[in-house]
């Protein structure tokens, strides 16, 4: 009998029990003996629904869509696909597609529900779809002048494009300078605390890729035809229906981590990172402290991290052998953003754009909006983004 290969992961959230999970699902097991370090007494990172005097309360709205299928079936094979209406579906009369042979969310609650996208931008007093549309509610919100000079500034960005060397000029050549500065110039900047001409253009090909005033109207045209649309065929930005947990997004990471345990993988939680040892020329353990204080070192043959960078930088510098000094200089000069969550009762998501408002989206998640269960729906206020770095324009 071979001996297992023993794997340390740092961190329960997405990337770290989908890494465990990876290693031990389908026999894997028999192969790899994995161990999971989590720093909290939860599961998810951000993606975690946080449970509160019995009510379920989201860090933030998390809809499940990829344009990749090999995603898609991954979140399906962890919790199916609902196989009947919900008691809301039948109440407001929304259909979609149900499994075949999916379970039914009035019975079963390890279940991925379908839910239509509801966003919303508010702005000027009036609240405009989002993505936006040049629909007769949006065009009369702005008004014939307003829509004239915004037209006028779309076609001009047509004619003359601006180098993309920064998130600005990547959103005037897709908008025109007019929308840019109305729907995406203050919002960005209270986002991410910079203003779009210090970040990077790349940095928008990843948020809203090929959306642009012209994929508006292509999207909006193919809605009128009969022909359903693959998923690959829609841009992220522009998805009218998503994929829901039944007792949130935190759900389906409870469950991998109770699939990882059952399949062998030993899950340590309050168990923080701060000592990452190295031993020729290779990481060779790690030391982690839980909250009393108390520190355990741990070996392993190999190591995968999804602890944030400045973190784990910093966890190499605690070491007789330390991070490079310029690493280290660099690592901590990344800026993070922090989140603030308020629990309250509405509709859909809004995106707060005027600037002399702090708060930057508001989002309904959860119970009674995007499942109904007898948890309390969650709604986001914030003027920050959780635990991400800013980006930066080199």
């Amino acid at each position: 009998m071979t001996q297992k290969q023993s794997v340390v992961i740092i961190g329960g959230g997405p990337a770290g029990l989908t890494a465990a999970w990876e290693l031990v699902k389908d026999g894997g097991s028999e192969q790899y003996d994995v161990t999971v370090l989590e720093a909290t007494r939860e599961f998810g990172g951000i993606s975690r629904t946080v449970k509160h005097d019995g009510n379920r309360m989201d860090i933030g709205g998390h809809r499940f869509f990829s344009k990749d299928d090999r995603i898609m079936d991954w979140w399906k094979d962890v919790l199916p696909l609902q196989g009947a209406p919900s008691y809301d579906d039948k109440k407001l009369h929304r259909e979609h597609d149900m499994e075949p042979g999916g379970p039914d969310p009035e019975i079963e609650d390890k279940v991925m529900l379908k839910r239509h996208r509801v966003s919303r931008i508010y702005w000027n007093r009036h609240f405009l779809d989002y993505p936006i549309s040049l629909s007769a509610n949006t065009l009369k919100a702005m008004g014939f002048k307003l829509t004239m000079v915004a037209g006028f500034s779309y076609l001009k960005s047509m004619v003359h494009k601006l180098p993309e060397t920064n998130l600005e000029n990547f959103y005037i050549n897709r908008f025109g300078r007019k929308l840019y500065s109305m729907f995406f110039e203050g919002y960005t900047e209270k986002l991410w605390g910079r203003h779009p001409s210090e970040i990077s253009a790349d940095w928008g090909a990843q948020r809203v890729k090929g959306l642009s005033i012209m994929g508006v109207l292509k999207n909006a045209f193919q809605k009128l035809l009969p022909k359903k649309r693959d998923n690959s065929e829609v841009e992220t930005s522009l998805i009218e229906e998503f994929w829901y947990p039944k007792l949130g997004p935190g759900q389906l990471w409870e469950t991998v981590e109770s699939n990882c345990e059952a399949a062998g993988v030993k899950v340590i939680t309050d168990a923080n990172v701060v000592e990452i040892r190295q031993k020729d020329g290779k990481i060779a353990s790690v030391v982690y402290e839980d909250s009393e204080g108390n520190r355990t070192e741990m070996a392993a043959d190999d190591f995968i991290s999804s602890m944030p960078v400045k973190d784990l930088v910093n966890a190499v510098d605690a070491s007789d052998q330390p991070a490079p000094k310029d690493m280290t200089e660099i690592a901590n000069g990344l800026p993070y953003r922090d989140f603030v969550t308020v629990g309250r009762i509405v509709g859909f998501t809004c995106r707060i754009r005027a600037t002399r408002s702090a708060v930057c989206r508001s989002s309904t998640t959860g119970a009674r909006t995007w499942s109904r269960t007898s948890t309390t729906p969650c709604g986001s206020a914030s003027n920050t983004s959780a635990r991400k770095a800013t980006p930066s324009g080199t």
